[in-house]
C-alpha cells in the first residue's frame, strides 16, 4: 500500500518578493517554494532547516505554519501533503546544488508569480499575503 508524502516548504520574504527554486524535468520548467520531503523522524522544523541549507544554502528560522494542501494524483499514483510555513533568514548566501533538476533561484513579486508555472499552485494565497492563521487549502493537484 502506498502512503502520503509529507513535504515541507518555507515562505522567504525580501523586499516583498518570494524566494523560489528553479525547477526542470521533462523540459518543463516550474517554481517551487524551497523544500522538500520529510525523512522518518525528523520534525517539520528540522526538515525545512535541511532543505533550505541542500537547496538553497540559506540558514533559517522556522516560524509560523500558514497553509495545508494536498495533492492527490487523480491516477492513485502521488498523494503529496505539504506544509508550508513563513521563515526568516538568519545566514548564507544563495548558492543552488549540483543538481539536474535544479536550476535556479530566484526573488518573485506578484507579477512574476501570475507569469510563471508554480507548483502546487498556491500563486493566490501568496500574492494576497494573508499569513496570520493556518489555511487548509484542500486537494490542490495539477
Amino acid at each position: 500500500m502506498k502512503e502520503p508524502r509529507i513535504r515541507v516548504a518555507g515562505i522567504l520574504i525580501k523586499e516583498n518578493k518570494i524566494l523560489f527554486v528553479k525547477h526542470r524535468k521533462n523540459n518543463e520548467e516550474y517554481y517551487l517554494l524551497p523544500g522538500g520531503g520529510v525523512d522518518f523522524g525528523e520534525s517539520f522544523e528540522t526538515a525545512l532547516k535541511r532543505e533550505f541549507m541542500e537547496e538553497v544554502n540559506i540558514e533559517i528560522k522556522v516560524r509560523d505554519l500558514v497553509f495545508v494542501s494536498e495533492g492527490i494524483d487523480p491516477k492513485g499514483e502521488k498523494h503529496i501533503i505539504s506544509m508550508v510555513f513563513l521563515v526568516d533568514y538568519i545566514q548564507g548566501d544563495i548558492k543552488i546544488p549540483e543538481e539536474e533538476r535544479i536550476i535556479g533561484c530566484e526573488y518573485l513579486g506578484p507579477e512574476e508569480m501570475e507569469e510563471n508555472l508554480i507548483y502546487p499552485n498556491i500563486k493566490k494565497e501568496l500574492i494576497l499575503g494573508q499569513f496570520d492563521r493556518i489555511r487548509y487549502l484542500g486537494n490542490i493537484w495539477e
